[in-house]
């Protein structure tokens, strides 16, 4: 959640695009297929995330949207075309799919659940 263009968050979303790829690749997920998983998901988290917080003030531009689609998506073509996923053996793959699915599920529960301090959330209530 951001205003401008790249933020810290945009960081999380170029691993996000690594770690995608090298593991789906890892998973023998033919490339279309995993292009299309990867960033299709992604593409609609972030086209259905809350830009606006319920009292008005803008959490998320629309050029950080697409800073953060970017960024995924850059992430996704370096471990495509470095062949990342030759380094991933069956003893880091369970950690690594640990890290993306955990990061995945704060960053949909971010947006499920706004106004939770736990997983902290965009939106502040107004005491």
């Amino acid at each position: 959640m951001g205003i401008n263009y790249v933020d810290i968050h945009t960081f999380g979303h170029l691993g996000g695009g690594i770690l995608s790829c090298v593991l789906l690749q890892y998973s023998n997920v033919p490339i279309v297929t995993n292009f299309i998983l990867a960033n299709g998901i992604h593409y609609c988290s972030e086209r259905n995330e809350k830009s606006v917080a319920p009292n008005g003030s803008v959490l998320e531009t629309n050029e950080n949207h697409i800073g953060d689609i970017i960024a995924f998506l850059l992430g996704w073509i370096v471990a495509y075309v470095l062949r990342l996923e030759r380094y991933v053996t069956s003893k880091i793959a369970p950690i690594l799919w640990f890290v993306l699915l955990f990061y995945t599920a704060y960053e949909f529960l971010r947006e499920i659940y706004p106004y939770e301090r736990l997983v902290n959330g965009p939106y502040k209530l107004d005491n």
